[in-house]
């Protein structure tokens, strides 16, 4: 087995990689990688992502990005690698040793500090098992939520929290919902999104080339963007990614002093077009207070209560981190420390 760094003459085996493996989704892929690449430019990001290859065949993939003196992507946790379905037990165990000893050697040679990985909910093994900390991670692990698509619509209404099913019966008589997909995205549809996105946020919160690929993406058949309209005008939008028939929930942006349960609207007309061909639909993150890895501030916490309103089930979002440096560690955990304490 040797290691092979991933450069782009490489792409097109990597992404068939993630479609064959059953523990790859979207996160795992290029595609994923090069909007991580292009989210933060300040912190001068690099690609470490690497393959294990036995006589020309990829047993693994691991992607990795260097911000700084760390492993992440935008600051956030990176994906966890991805395995050749075919190997067995004793091969994956021999194939995992030996990415996360090269995680190890790139992190010395580097001058790296800590990584960051989290597990892709949404893919096919997804197994309730965090092996990170057989490697020497710390697990930070939250919750995520998730809706089993394969209900009925009506099924899936009923399930809706009472005071979310009020609202969209209420957003209903005033708004009209639009699906973009790869039939019908135009550049012009999403500058509409891009635009309301920079209104909403009240400044340009990412690099434009983004949404360059956000929209690429859309094209590709990897997503789908959802708008309302007000007689004439987009109030709203939600993007959605696709990959391997489930979907992920990626941001919305909402016109200001629009008096409507806008985004109660957009989520269930998203989930009445996803129900055709989507199998799991992951709403988004749950977060309920603080850990000592983890800090949500009162509008996470709400955002959680509100994505729990349209029903599903709560899963754990397995996550881990490893420092390699001492002094890092006490620094990083003396001040989560101090925060945990500021609660009492």
């Amino acid at each position: 087995m040797e290691v092979v760094k991933l450069t782009k003459d490489k792409y097109k085996d990597w992404n068939q990689f993630c479609l064959d493996s059953d523990s790859a989704w979207w996160y795992n892929t290029t595609n994923w990688l090069e909007y991580n690449l292009a989210y933060k430019p300040e912190n001068k990001p690099e690609s470490k992502s690497f393959m294990i290859v036995n006589n020309g065949k990829i047993l693994a993939i691991c992607s990795l990005i260097k911000e700084g003196h760390e492993f992440s992507f935008g600051e956030g946790y990176g994906p966890t690698p991805a395995y050749l379905n075919d190997l067995t037990q004793k091969q994956e165990r021999k194939v995992m040793k030996q990415v996360f000893q090269h995680i190890d050697n790139l992190a010395k040679e580097d001058d790296i500090r800590r990584v960051r990985m989290r597990f892709p909910v949404l893919s096919e093994s997804y197994d309730m098992n965090n092996y990170l900390t057989l490697f020497g991670y710390l697990d930070t692990s939250i919750q995520t939520r998730c809706i089993d698509l394969s209900n009925s619509l009506e099924e899936l209404r009923a399930d809706i929290r009472h005071g979310h099913d009020s609202d969209i019966d209420k957003a209903t008589k005033e708004l009209r919902a639009e699906i973009y997909d790869d039939e019908n995205i135009t550049r012009n549809i999403f500058s509409e999104y891009k635009n309301l996105h920079h209104l909403a946020s009240g400044r340009k919160t990412r690099p434009d080339n983004t949404f360059d690929m956000l929209y690429d993406n859309i094209k590709n058949g990897n997503g789908f963007l959802v708008g309302a309209l007000k007689g004439d005008e987009y109030v709203s939008f939600a993007y959605f990614t696709v990959y391997k028939g489930n979907v992920n929930y990626g941001s919305s942006c909402n016109k200001p002093d629009i008096n409507l349960p806008l985004a109660h609207f957009v989520q269930w007309e998203a989930m009445i077009y996803m129900h055709q061909f989507c199998d799991i639909y992951e709403i988004g993150w749950q977060q309920y207070g603080y850990t000592l890895s983890d800090f949500p501030t009162p509008k996470e916490i709400n955002i959680g209560k509100f994505k729990r309103g349209f029903g599903g089930f709560t899963l754990p979002l397995f996550r881990g981190e490893k420092f390699y440096d001492k002094d890092y560690f006490l620094k990083v955990y003396e001040e989560r420390v101090n925060k945990y304490v500021e609660r009492f």
